[in-house]
């Protein structure tokens, strides 16, 4: 799929014209759902509390704080069950705040209370975005709704490791240690300590060689850096194909395309329709909107 190529000439396929439309209209639609806001409501349980209990323990979700919650996550508008940590009988535990989880439901959980059950809201911009996650019937206008039960909560665990890696590439170097502890007005002999915590020798410490307070959690995996950071590029066109076909049709007409030029302010011509319709069928296909993978445009 060749959306991002640009020639030379003063024409381009009409497939990169349409790509162009798809991407910009599809942040015009990011940007117009932006406004919607998450909603919590406590049903159940204490509806405010003290940051800690008497004997210094957390009672309030807090950024960076783990919490233990169970959950069950609704479709808000038909009501259908999307997926249940109760039906896994085990009781999610994460860091709040740090990108673990979608982040209207990040959001959603600071501020609740140990043992409070709550509805939690999300929009689609806070949950799964134009793309959904058509694996568990989730659309890019689904409204999720979390029904939480705050289990338990504990404090952050201490990462010097973290503090130290200043350019988060997951290994300390000698610069790094160096200003580390200068700024923290430290007297640390750089060349012991790497000597001690180097163990392999390759003049980094790794997060698995360093022995002080490293936090719970390790690197991600080599395969979980692929799936953040691949996208295939012919399902996220397809992606946004469906979201422009208004009426699940398959197929874009002349209305629909016109619709997406309004929403970003801007009037389609018949050129571009008359480019874009390349059978003259009266509808752009999904063939016509994503064009021949294998075929090279020049």
């Amino acid at each position: 799929l060749h959306m991002l190529v640009s020639t030379t000439s003063g024409t381009m396929p009409i497939r990169h014209h349409l790509a162009t439309i798809a991407l910009a209209w599809a942040a015009t639609l990011t940007l117009a759902l932006g406004t919607e806001e998450i909603k919590v409501t406590v049903h159940e349980g204490p509806k405010s509390c003290a940051d800690f209990d008497a004997e210094k323990k957390p009672t309030k979700v807090q950024k960076d704080y783990s919490v233990a919650f169970h959950f069950t996550a609704y479709d808000d508008a038909t009501g259908e069950k999307i997926e249940s940590s109760h039906d896994l009988g085990v009781a999610p535990s994460f860091p709040v705040g740090q990108g673990k989880v979608i982040s209207g439901l990040d959001q959603g959980l600071i501020g609740l209370c140990k043992h409070s059950k709550a509805y939690i809201v999300i929009p689609p911009h806070l949950a799964y975005g134009t793309m959904g996650k058509p694996e568990q019937g989730v659309t890019k206008d689904t409204i999720l709704r979390y029904d939480v039960e705050i289990i338990d909560i504990q404090p952050p665990v201490p990462n010097d490791f973290k503090d130290i890696d200043s350019n988060k590439d997951w290994k300390i170097s000698r610069k790094e240690a160096t200003y580390y502890f200068e700024s923290k007005n430290q007297n640390v002999d750089i060349d012991a300590l790497f000597k001690t915590e180097d163990t392999d020798g390759d003049g980094y410490v790794s997060w698995e060689e360093f022995t002080g307070p490293k936090g719970a959690e390790g690197p991600p995996s080599t395969r979980q850096k692929q799936q953040t950071q691949e996208v295939d590029p012919l399902e996220q066109a397809a992606a946004i194909f469906q979201q422009m076909d208004l009426d699940s049709d398959g197929k874009i007409s002349k209305e629909e395309l016109a619709a997406a030029f309004e929403l970003m302010g801007e009037k389609m011509t018949d050129e571009f329709w008359t480019e874009s319709d390349a059978n003259g069928d009266d509808f752009v296909s999904i063939q016509e909107f994503i064009g021949d993978p294998g075929r090279e445009e020049l």
